[in-house]
């Protein structure tokens, strides 16, 4: 479980420094050669090492769960294996949170590269809030209905889906061009994500200290 907690944020960021996205990125030292050929990139060395050490200890497990079947007499042959299988997974285990922990502290954040990815839509990522607040009005398979017909529009002809609902007489009129306009703002429809993760880190880390201590 661990393993795998630790693969998903590797992942996560891994996928998230390619240039498509240029969200975060891992720590890239001065010197650090991310290719032998390509001296422009920046390649995540630490998370590929991550996802790599969460793959090896997940394949620790049939091993352990093969030492469980023993002889008529047990002898030590399940010993051999369980050892084994432990070893490689707390080896690999320490290298990967080692790397995890380098991680955490020099991540880089690109706000404004988050925000332009959040507007490649043109807004169409906020379907689900116009959708919700026009369902109280209509009816929410009804105004289901109503959003899609902009959304495919705006999608497949390249327009302003913000255009195309304040143009819909079905939507402006329980809509005014303003409120549109706010509900296409995806910083106003994150809920309770960021107390969320507050408390969850205050909780992480109030474990950790517990733990050290």
């Amino acid at each position: 479980m661990l393993a795998a907690t630790c693969g998903k944020i590797g992942r996560e960021i891994y996928t998230l420094m390619k240039t498509e996205y240029g969200e975060v990125e891992e720590p890239v030292p001065p010197g650090t050669v991310g290719s032998s050929t390509m001296p422009q990139k920046r390649n995540p060395k630490l998370c590929q090492d991550i996802i790599a050490a969460a793959a090896e200890i997940r394949s620790c497990v049939p091993l352990a769960l093969e030492a469980m079947t023993t002889e008529h007499e047990a002898d030590r042959t399940t010993s051999v294996m369980f050892d084994a299988a432990e070893a490689r997974a707390c080896i690999a285990t320490g290298d990967m949170l080692a790397r995890l922990g380098e991680i955490m502290r020099g991540l880089k954040l690109d706000p404004k590269r988050m925000r332009t990815n959040l507007d490649l839509g043109g807004g169409l990522i906020m379907a689900e809030a116009v959708m919700l607040d026009l369902g109280a009005a209509l009816g929410r398979q009804h105004a289901h209905d109503v959003v899609y017909d902009s959304a495919m529009a705006a999608a497949e002809q390249g327009v302003s889906f913000g255009g195309l609902l304040t143009a819909d007489p079905r939507v402006t009129a329980h809509m005014t061009p303003e409120a549109i306009q706010k509900l296409l703002d995806p910083t106003a429809y994150t809920g309770l994500c960021s107390e969320m993760a507050l408390e969850g880190a205050a909780r992480a880390r109030a474990a950790a200290k517990e733990l050290v201590g």
